[in-house]
């Protein structure tokens, strides 16, 4: 006899009871994976010129004696250096880390549920 009650139990656990995933469907967040690696690492080797970012260029003039100014353009220096110079870059790193995390998320799933 099962302990599940259906009025009372949320509906994750009564789909995990009663309709157990198949094989199937546990390895496709594998092959998910595989392809964020995939395209990731096409983009960082490719480097497309669509994604390049042309650099920014300060206007030249007199030295500014406006405080409020000068803070923003020291700020303006401060976070210069995160911005990406290709855009195309950053997607595929955040691609290949993602991939990374979802086959490990789920190949550790797998090691958690294994009966044996």
């Amino acid at each position: 006899m099962s302990n599940i009650v259906p009025g009372r139990d949320s509906l994750p656990v009564l789909v995990d009871h009663y309709l157990p995933a198949a094989r199937r469907e546990r390895l496709s967040p594998l092959l998910y994976a595989g392809g964020m690696l995939a395209l990731g690492a096409a983009l960082l080797i490719a480097k497309p010129r669509i994604g390049h970012v042309p650099r920014a260029t300060l206007a030249e003039g007199p030295p500014t004696r406006s405080h409020s100014r000068r803070a923003v353009q020291g700020s303006r220096d401060i976070i210069a250096p995160f911005a990406p110079s290709n855009v195309t870059d950053s997607i595929g790193r955040s691609l290949m880390i993602g991939g990374v995390a979802l086959a490990l998320t789920r190949v550790l799933d797998e090691m958690a549920h294994r009966r044996g």
